[in-house]
């Protein structure tokens, strides 16, 4: 049992448990949810370099850090958003299925469901696993040059999960996936402003399809 733990918590061992919760994004299949998030809360569970690496909160200050979220998550939904979704139906051809939201619109019950999805899960773990442990504890462990390389391989891979919305879902999620890594490598690998961004952006999507339809 020493062995092992001496194993995994070895150079190589620590770059092969980053590595692992990646794997399953890559093949999508019905137990890639379970993999993934198993795999990530596990070695955030048992790996110290791990946690501390992922959970670097605040940039600057609190205040600061909801700031930059804010600002962000705004910008995405009001500006980015109006015209990256026409551009990428145009330009893949296809239309970005939101099917899945189709019995939210004026429906109380489903937006309050949606937003506890959208910012619980989407805001708030989705920033933990992928900026936090993958970006975080990736700069951690193969130096600090490859933030932005792993910001834009993880916006490729967050926009190939959303494929069930069809290519210019995919597109228009692997974007917004991209402005928060760089919120969250710009902002010296902290956490808080790159949650407060997709939060926001979550939450003003969903109450504008709540309340207008999709």
């Amino acid at each position: 049992m020493r062995l092992f733990i001496a194993l995994l918590d070895s150079y190589w061992g620590q770059r092969l448990l980053w590595l692992l919760p990646f794997l399953p994004l890559l093949w999508m299949t019905d137990l890639t949810a379970v993999l993934w998030i198993g795999l990530t809360i596990l070695t955030l569970i048992f790996v110290k370099s791990a946690r501390s690496a992922t959970f670097q909160m605040v940039h600057q200050s609190i205040p600061f850090s909801l700031f930059i979220g804010t600002i962000v998550g705004c910008a995405l939904s009001f500006l980015v958003d109006p015209w990256l979704i026409p551009l990428a139906e145009e330009l893949t051809g296809t239309k970005m299925d939101l099917s899945q939201l189709e019995e939210l619109p004026g429906n109380d019950g489903a937006y309050i469901e949606w937003l506890i999805v959208g910012i619980g899960f989407g805001g708030i773990w989705e920033e933990i696993a992928f900026r936090g442990f993958f970006i975080g504890w990736g700069v951690f462990l193969f130096s600090a040059r490859w933030g932005i390389p792993f910001a834009v391989l993880i916006s490729i891979v967050f926009g190939y999960g959303h494929i069930y919305q069809d290519l210019a879902g995919a597109v228009v999620t692997g974007v917004g996936s991209l402005v928060f890594g760089l919120t969250y490598v710009y902002c010296n690998h902290k956490l808080l402003p790159a949650i407060i961004a997709h939060s926001m952006s979550n939450f003003i999507g969903i109450t504008q399809i709540y309340l207008y339809g999709i």
